[in-house]
């Protein structure tokens, strides 16, 4: 196809500030409908981007004949029923992240799209980060030996979306689902998926909202490697506190900000890059990387990254270190 005719389910911050805004310059991509609940703010947003069809109810867009795929960027609990109808009208869908709930809502997903042409992607924009690519074939590369230990963690300063976030029946759960994630999405891909065989979490409600605002997170791997995740909401911090350490047995990388330690001939030596953007621009180019790669798996350029299957592994990972948090123990995996 020469022109990919994309929908917007959902008008929130993401939306607002990337998906629009960096779809509306894509060359081969044109937005061909936005939907939100509330119809002013789609109304407004459609005549500041030039949209020509806007909608309150998502079943309206995706009975687009003309449309090739749909984001679907609103609150967790909705996912389930919209990337299914989305599925049934044969619409590619990017969902951001998470994918849905649990596992168990996760594969009720990824089972509608058996003997389907229908391509589903997740939104884990923190692995097309232009540093965690340069990290990734850092990695791959050996030079920093083999990674037995990955150290993440992001302290959010202000939080966003909270009007939802904090409510479990819609989002699922608190900041690990919406932080953490992430992390651990990036944590996995960067050493190719890991099979996970344990976990242990401890969660803390300090504002006392019913999700845990501050967790903290062992995972280990049938390597022998671990990880471990922090993840918290409003710290009194400057800015967002985001980073990933891996470490190996010649070295030591990380990202924000990228950075290399290796071994050479028994010194510890920086062999950092130049430096490749700012915060915000990496960040923004991150949603840029993502979204082109979706184009690019419907258009037949690239195969499929962060795809449904990936994300039911993962969010088996998930139910399991909200289970170890609730009972207070480590929780083993099949």
């Amino acid at each position: 196809m020469d022109t990919v005719h994309v929908g917007i389910i959902g008008l929130g911050v993401i939306s607002q500030v990337m998906h629009l805004p960096l779809l509306s310059k894509f060359e081969n991509v044109k937005i061909a409908a936005i939907c939100d609940s509330d119809y002013n703010k789609a109304r407004f947003l459609g005549e500041k981007y030039h949209v020509p069809n806007v909608f309150r109810d998502y079943e309206d867009l995706l009975a687009l004949s003309e449309l090739d795929a749909v984001i679907i960027a609103t609150p967790t609990n909705t996912h389930h029923d919209i990337a299914i109808a989305a599925i049934h009208a044969k619409k590619h869908c990017l969902v951001e992240k998470p994918l849905a709930r649990t596992a168990d809502e996760t594969r009720s997903i990824v089972r509608e799209l058996e003997n389907t042409d229908v391509k589903l992607m997740v939104g884990m924009n923190q692995r097309f980060r232009p540093d965690a690519i340069v990290l990734k074939s850092f990695i791959h590369g050996g030079e920093i030996g083999d990674v037995f230990y990955i150290k993440a963690g992001w302290l959010q300063k202000n939080m966003t979306d909270s009007s939802w976030k904090t409510r479990k029946e819609i989002s699922g759960g608190g900041v690990f689902l919406d932080l953490g994630i992430l992390l651990l999405d990036l944590s996995l891909w960067l050493l190719d998926f890991p099979k996970a065989t344990c976990v242990s979490a401890i969660h803390f409600d300090n504002t006392k909202k019913g999700v845990e605002d501050f967790s903290t997170v062992l995972i280990k791997t049938e390597t022998g490697l671990a990880m471990t995740i922090e993840t918290g909401w409003n710290f009194d911090v400057d800015r967002d506190l985001l980073y990933c350490n891996v470490y190996g047995n010649e070295g030591l990388a990380r990202v924000n900000p990228l950075k290399f330690n290796k071994k050479i001939q028994g010194n510890l030596v920086n062999v950092t890059p130049e430096r490749i953007g700012s915060h915000e621009d990496i960040f923004k180019r991150s949603y840029y990387n993502e979204l082109k790669h979706f184009i690019g798996a419907i258009t037949g350029l690239n195969p499929l990254s962060s795809t449904g299957e990936e994300a039911i592994e993962k969010m088996a990972i998930v139910d399991a270190i909200y289970e170890s948090a609730k009972l207070n123990r480590e929780v083993l995996l099949p």
